[in-house]
């Protein structure tokens, strides 16, 4: 089974977020950082997006439950 881009940066999102808790988000910029320092633009894409998905996830408020 292949899972797309969005799907992947979903699946890190969750589980950095899970493995890091409050500090999520600083982690993955860090990361980000590191692959930028080595010349790697698409991780430092990647984990841009993983840490932007992370923040935006945090501040979304829930639909549910409805009364």
């Amino acid at each position: 089974m292949w899972i797309t881009h969005d799907e992947a940066i979903e699946m890190y999102a969750r589980f950095w977020a899970a493995r890091h808790g409050v500090n999520a988000t600083k982690a993955a910029r860090e990361a980000a950082k590191a692959f930028e320092r080595r010349g790697d633009v698409e991780g430092l894409t990647a984990w841009t997006e993983v840490a932007d998905r992370i923040e935006r996830k945090r501040h979304d408020v829930p639909t549910w439950p409805r009364a």
